[in-house]
């Protein structure tokens, strides 16, 4: 996953009321300005944004996995200095027997 995952909240400081009427196809009462009802209709009302336990696992997720190294260091530095020192060897046999192994796992699997 590359980046992280980030919620951007951007507060509207002024609006066009008419402009906000001809996208929305609703009459859309200005608050604050002069010359207005004086009634709320429910303008007062503050937005809220909430966010679900998923979204908030995956976001989680998404960090560990981007704070976590590429390569688990610890396992592959010994045999590296074992390939490069001549002290790895691998087993013909072991390697044919791994692989006899999966493929009769993998028919049996299908069955």
């Amino acid at each position: 996953m590359e980046g992280n995952l980030k919620l951007m909240v951007t507060k509207i400081k002024s609006t066009n009321t008419g402009q906000l009427g001809r996208i929305t196809g609703r009459r859309v009462a200005a608050r604050g300005k002069a010359g207005g009802s004086g009634k709320s209709r429910g303008s007062d009302r503050q937005d809220d944004v909430a966010i679900s336990t998923i979204s908030r696992t995956i976001g989680a997720a998404g960090e560990a996995i981007t704070q976590a190294p590429d390569v688990r260091v610890e396992l592959v530095e010994p045999i590296r200095e074992a390939l490069a020192g001549g002290r790895y060897n691998i087993s013909s046999l072991d390697v044919a027997d791994k692989i006899l192994r999966q493929v009769l796992q993998d028919r049996k699997s299908r069955m």
